[in-house]
């Protein structure tokens, strides 16, 4: 009779959720059993019905890269306005009328360029996105086409800051998730021109904990 009753409360629990085994006598039990019905061991559930059981839908920390003009555009303008320069004075040896209007053209055509490649990079920047959850981190590019990766912080072995000379004049710096080969990310994912990277990291080391 005894055996029946609890026939029937296992039963019950097994319609309600998941099903796990005990690792000792095999018998099959509901995932809220604490101790095994047939042989008394201590059920120790396994990290995956944990993982599962775990509501995963609230952003900890967003972190967008940032496009800073002066490190990104003002070294490429000041190295072509004196290769321009050097160029127009060449002109000037054979003509000043002939480097006045060499340099007025190509410096026309640096902002041209400059300005187009400017917008580009700043739209660019603006379509990324890298969302920190409980349990995972959601990249999302939406430039061109609209693609979304997510990878979990199991697959993730190490947290990287790196900062140059000339990023940290800039208050800007890079973060390197290094993750397992099976992610399908390679060697990592490259979150480049974060602002404010120290504290970032800081964050997302708190939340990742590896």
């Amino acid at each position: 009779m005894l055996k029946f009753i609890l026939d029937k409360f296992i039963y019950s629990k097994e319609k309600e959720g998941n099903v796990m085994f005990c690792e000792r006598c095999g018998t099959k039990l509901p995932d809220t059993a604490d101790f095994c019905t047939n042989c008394g061991n201590s059920i120790v559930k396994s990290a995956k019905v944990a993982e599962q059981n775990i509501v995963d839908t609230e952003i900890q920390l967003r972190v967008k890269p940032t496009f800073s003009f002066g490190y990104m555009v003002l070294p490429s303008l000041i190295i072509y306005s004196v290769l321009i320069i050097i160029f127009s004075l060449m002109f000037c040896m054979m003509s000043v009328i002939a480097g006045i209007v060499i340099a007025l053209i190509c410096f026309i055509l640096l902002a041209l360029i400059l300005g187009i490649k400017t917008a580009i990079n700043k739209k660019q920047y603006d379509s990324y996105s890298y969302d920190f959850y409980k349990t995972k981190v959601i990249y999302k590019d939406s430039f061109l086409n609209l693609s979304e990766k997510e990878v979990k912080y199991k697959y993730i072995r190490e947290v990287t800051m790196r900062q140059t000379f000339v990023q940290r004049y800039f208050n800007i710096g890079n973060i390197i998730l290094f993750t397992n080969a099976e992610t399908g990310f390679g060697n990592g994912i490259y979150i480049m021109n974060v602002e404010d990277v120290q504290d970032v990291y800081k964050n997302i080391k708190s939340i990742i904990d590896v």
